[in-house]
């Protein structure tokens, strides 16, 4: 699950099924500004992550694991 899943369960946080879209009109615009920042910035973390090739791993012909970068990782 991502971050950005993991995240929005406590961002709606509220009673039910209702979800934060639902209760924007009680948010102050700085709190609205707030929770959009949250989940913009989980979001470029994870397309961040997904670029790095350290958390990439690939397997050899011989069954060596190697990261994005090439280097043989500890099994």
């Amino acid at each position: 699950m991502s971050t950005y899943n993991n995240v929005w369960p406590v961002l709606n946080s509220v009673t039910g099924d209702d979800y934060i879209g639902d209760h924007l009109d009680e948010l102050t615009v700085d709190q609205r500004l707030k929770a959009a920042e949250v989940l913009a910035l989980l979001s470029i973390s994870e397309e961040l992550s997904r670029l790095n090739p350290q958390n990439t791993t690939t397997r050899d012909d011989d069954g060596t694991t190697r990261n994005g970068w090439g280097f043989p990782t500890r099994t």
